[in-house]
């Protein structure tokens, strides 16, 4: 592969993991899914997702889990081989979420993605992605508590 082509293959296999965190954010299972090969598979610190459709309920969980994520990719560094790739990506999560008060909270995560791609029709995808966790906080945000919301009973 010559440096051109792999400086392509390279900025389409970051495109991959771009999507990958913006279908989370937005809650897209079908997006999130079709970032990976068709029996792709995601090892993560909530579970052993196998295959599309369990992959396309990632989404959709950490939104019952949070009131909003946001994640961020902040390097990748690919070795291809052909139509096979892997690579170390580096990263970061924010998981926002409430208290009993309403104080905004954040579980932030520093994290590597240990992925193995494979180019299918001309796409990369992700086979194989393994999340492990460099480091971790909890920290209270800077957003003011929201009041509790009540109801009036009607009469």
């Amino acid at each position: 592969m010559n440096a051109g082509d792999e400086l392509i293959a390279a900025f389409a296999l970051r495109q991959t993991a771009e999507r990958y965190a913006f279908a989370v954010d937005r809650g897209d299972g079908e997006l999130f899914a079709g970032q990976f090969m068709p029996d792709g598979v995601l090892e993560a610190p909530r579970g052993r997702f196998a295959g599309r459709d369990a992959l396309a309920g990632v989404p959709a969980m950490m939104r019952r889990l949070y009131a909003r994520t946001h994640h961020g990719v902040v390097g990748m560094l690919p070795a291809i081989d052909g139509d096979r790739a892997t690579a170390q990506t580096h990263g970061y999560a924010r998981h926002y979420y409430r208290d009993r008060d309403g104080a905004e909270h954040c579980y932030e995560m520093t994290i590597r993605y240990e992925d193995s791609f494979t180019l299918a029709e001309r796409t990369w995808l992700i086979a194989h992605r393994r999340l492990v966790l460099v480091g971790d906080a909890h920290y209270r945000t800077g957003r003011p508590p929201q009041p509790a919301v009540t109801t009036e009973a009607s009469s």
